[in-house]
């Protein structure tokens, strides 16, 4: 039997995708851009993703977004341009394809995501297709780990028959799904799953107690 494979090998496996597709008309400009301690959201983000992956890349959505040195600028792909994060997910999968086979997501707007979380995503891709977050029986879809050559196509699928939502695809596939209990060790997960949706979610996460 082969060994498994060894976390470096998984590293340079996995493509890194944070999602800034988004409009992000309640953060009244580029959600993104807006600066969190000193970096921005996506700086946090891609940095989050780094140690995990061989390369990052970013969803942009239809749009041109400056972006550090180091990082892709994926677009969406027609037809599916402006589909949601599912369009975004899609470019991802399909700019992995080439050489990465898995897929490490995170939006831009969960600066607080503890690290070895995102590694354990990663682990859990050996039993599954798909692997994501449940936090207080709620989803959290967009902090994901897929295997690219089972999901790119269903991704593809969900997008040409107008199915935008991501749980549900996620769930019909061959998933895990980490939930409270399995998360405690990311405690406090209010925390951990804090989400900036608002210039005034963004200035709580700015007080030193955040």
């Amino acid at each position: 039997m082969a060994a498994p494979f060894s976390f470096p090998m998984k590293r340079q496996d996995t493509l890194g995708l944070v999602l800034a597709g988004g409009l992000a008309t309640r953060m009244q400009g580029e959600k993104a851009l807006r600066m969190l301690r000193g970096r921005t959201l996506l700086e946090h983000a891609s940095e989050l993703l780094r140690p995990h992956c061989g390369a990052v890349a970013v969803s942009t959505g239809a749009r041109r977004l400056d972006l550090p040195s180091g990082l892709t600028a994926l677009p969406d792909l027609p037809p599916y341009v402006q589909q949601g994060p599912l369009a975004g997910i899609h470019a991802g999968l399909v700019h992995a394809a080439r050489r990465h086979e898995r897929l490490l997501v995170l939006a831009c707007d969960l600066p607080l995501i503890p690290p070895a979380l995102l590694e354990l995503l990663v682990e859990k891709l050996d039993a599954a297709d798909v692997v994501f977050c449940e936090h207080g029986g709620q989803p959290e879809p967009l902090v994901c780990a897929l295997r690219t050559a089972a999901m790119i196509g269903p991704v593809e699928g969900a997008l040409a028959a107008g199915r935008l939502k991501v749980v549900p695809l996620w769930r019909a596939a061959r998933c895990e799904v980490l939930t409270d209990a399995q998360l405690a060790a990311f405690a406090p997960l209010d925390r951990a799953f804090a989400n900036v949706n608002t210039l005034a979610d963004l200035e709580m996460l700015e007080r030193p107690e955040a």
